[in-house]
């Protein structure tokens, strides 16, 4: 396909080029256990092992060449090597060129956020679906390239830089006009750049609160990682269609000036918002248990607005992506004809209907704040008693625990914590974190507060106890297909266990 050295020429921060640096290579790995013969392998430490331990298997499964970060193996490779001081951002640089750049062919849009990133996504590559345009689309719950739409099982809301740029391949090759990219605070960090050579045209922001302190040490650096995507919207060039850049953020968002402020002077801009003044805004707002209703006024016209979707907090994910779609040529009436038609994302507010007389919702909310929403949201269309099932991950932000648990203590009358992904955490240490600020709230051990580890037993326990009018949640896990334990993953379907649950109970279609 092409020389090493071609492939590389770019690559950041490059220290050491081994001899013979000429080899032909055909792909890009970063997995020993992928390597196909002509591949490059990336090897770079990561949270739980380090890739230049696994040079070796590499090579023997037929890498041809090698981009490592570590000096040690600079006389110990038998093929040819790049050293870089990164090689996570290198594996980006390095994906790109072996995928002949296709982002450059496409119109580009970035959404990133702390909540609300993957319903915006799904709405945007729906409504730029008009008008001879065809989208495709990278997000936590699917991927989609043109019509053709499949869960992503990855677990990664951003997949890593050879995933991205195959996928980016594969929409121009149906003929795709956009593409759409959630895009997380992991992999726009310089440490990462997972998300190199995208070229982007437009950055959305949902908004940001607290979440991967883990990772990013502060909510300043958080904030500093996602403004990355605004800053990308400098990168030069050469289409002609790919010219105009575009700034949205939600005017609600008390960060929002900062991350216009990221993007470049010839950058449009454009605002949405609902309770401060926006270019794009939402008034008169009706939430019902059939869906939304609100006026919209907007540099595109102003219209009556009626959507199927569930949570005032979707009606910001609508605004945003009518901004991205109208700001991309697409008639204001056909996308609101297109979101009209919407009844949900998949693990975003999913309502499970067996028969029952109460509600059970799914959804994949999972920080403090995005438990505050969607609480505050039913608690007060909820006629009986509002029970929640959740927990918390391991081996990620411990500081948001008794958060999430003090949350729902305070909305919900029953609190029923279990396992989330617990990886390699002990799952009863990580419930107690929980459960202590449960108990701050008032909740009791065995009486309006139970702590189940099993996800099965404690769903079951949930919906057993629920009663007509009642309203249960089951927060977390939403799409996921998977629960993390420490020996690895067990296949998980929330939906399909809360089914199974009610049919169980004498409940079915």
């Amino acid at each position: 396909m092409a020389d090493f050295l071609t492939v590389t020429a770019h690559t950041p921060g490059v220290q050491y080029r081994t001899p013979r640096a000429t080899t032909e290579v055909t792909g890009i790995a970063y997995d020993s256990r992928h390597v196909t013969k002509g591949d490059i392998f990336v090897a770079y430490v990561g949270f739980h092992t380090d890739g230049h331990a696994h040079i070796a298997a590499a090579i023997a499964a037929g890498a041809a060449a090698v981009i490592y970060e570590n000096a040690a193996y600079d006389d110990m490779l038998t093929v040819p090597g790049l050293r870089v001081e990164n090689a996570r951002p290198a594996l980006g640089f390095v994906a790109a060129a072996l995928a002949d750049y296709p982002a450059r062919e496409l119109r580009v849009i970035g959404i990133t956020g702390t909540d609300g990133k993957t319903t915006t996504t799904f709405l945007t590559a729906l409504a730029l679906d008009v008008a001879g345009r065809r989208s495709g689309l990278v997000g936590t719950a699917d991927y989609k390239v043109g019509p053709r739409i499949w869960a992503n099982s990855s677990r990664q809301s951003t997949p890593e830089s050879p995933e991205i740029q195959q996928l980016l391949r594969e929409m121009l090759a149906a003929g795709c006009t956009h593409a759409v990219l959630e895009s997380t605070s992991h992999a726009l960090s310089p440490r990462w750049q997972r998300l190199a050579e995208c070229a982007f045209d437009t950055a959305v922001l949902t908004n940001v609160t607290s979440e991967h302190l883990d990772f990013h040490g502060d909510v300043a650096q958080y904030r500093r990682d996602k403004m990355e995507l605004f800053s990308m919207l400098g990168e030069t060039q050469a289409a002609p269609f790919k010219q105009r850049k575009v700034a949205i953020v939600n005017s609600d968002d008390p960060h929002h000036r900062d991350f216009l402020a990221a993007a470049p002077l010839r950058a449009e801009r454009l605002t949405y918002g609902v309770f401060q003044p926006a270019d794009v805004r939402a008034s008169d707002i009706r939430s019902t248990a059939a869906g939304l209703s609100f006026t919209l006024s907007s540099h595109w016209g102003h219209r009556q607005v009626q959507l199927k979707l569930t949570g005032d907090f979707n009606i910001w994910n609508a605004l945003a992506a009518l901004s991205v779609a109208c700001s991309e040529g697409v008639p204001l009436d056909d996308a609101l004809a297109v979101l009209s038609q919407v009844t949900g994302v998949r693990g975003r507010m999913q309502r499970i209907e067996a028969g029952q007389p109460f509600t059970v919702l799914v959804d994949y909310a999972h920080t403090p704040a995005a438990f505050d929403k969607v609480m505050a949201l039913v608690r007060p269309i909820t006629l009986g008693k509002l029970i929640v099932v959740f927990g918390s991950a391991g081996e990620r932000d411990r500081e948001k625990r008794p958060a999430q648990g003090a949350i729902a203590a305070r909305y919900c009358d029953t609190v029923y914590i279990s396992d989330e992904d617990p990886r390699g955490e002990d799952r009863d240490a990580i419930i107690e974190e929980i459960a202590i600020g449960a108990r701050q709230y008032g909740k009791r051990d065995g009486v309006d507060l139970f702590c189940i580890p099993n996800r099965t037993l404690a769903i079951a326990a949930a919906l057993h106890a629920a009663e007509p009018n009642d309203m249960v949640l089951l927060l977390g896990k939403g799409h996921e297909g998977s629960i993390i334990q420490a020996n690895g993953s067990i296949p998980w379907d929330e939906s399909a266990t809360a089914r199974a649950v009610l049919l169980q109970l004498g409940f079915s279609d």
